[in-house]
């Protein structure tokens, strides 16, 4: 038996949380603009043409719903494509132990120009900056940071 896929109408309706057409749009806009990013992969083709809709795994909605939450912070877009797809790879049991809802499961993220560090941490939140004001620093001055509660974002998924 082949794994469960969602048209981007489930995923939407699995996403959202007020019933409201706005944030439907909104969430739809977004997921299609992640998938042009590659940021989400759906099964198949990403350019599905008219009258078929693309299909994402489980996997892709949980990822959604995480990117769903730093766009709500308002973390550039630009900031996450070049490292979203692999943090989650590389802390897949956490993300699974996040999915089970059985342990609270923090994601960190700071960032700062030509620089990206993910953290996950189990249990209580690890909050670290990067600041380098040196001349020859990649860093590039003050970092920015934002900590969310993985586990209660997807506790929220309406499945």
């Amino acid at each position: 038996m082949e794994p469960r896929t969602y048209t981007l109408k489930e995923a939407v309706t699995i996403l959202h949380r007020s019933d409201g057409a706005d944030e439907a749009t909104r969430i739809t806009r977004h997921i299609r603009h992640w998938t042009s990013l590659d940021l989400l992969v759906p099964v198949g083709d990403k350019h599905t043409g008219t009258g078929r809709a693309r299909e994402y795994p489980v996997e892709e909605i949980y990822r959604a719903a995480a990117l769903l939450e730093l766009a709500k912070w308002r973390v550039p877009v630009t900031v996450l494509a070049d490292t979203f797809r692999q943090f989650t790879a590389d802390f897949e049991k956490e993300w699974l132990l996040a999915v089970k809802g059985t342990e609270a499961i923090y994601v960190t993220m700071t960032w700062s120009e030509g620089l990206t560090v993910w953290n996950i941490a189990v249990g209580k939140p690890e909050l670290f900056m990067l600041d380098d004001p040196s001349p020859e620093s990649e860093i590039g001055g003050p970092a920015s940071a934002i900590v969310i509660n993985l586990t209660s974002v997807l506790r929220g998924l309406r499945f």
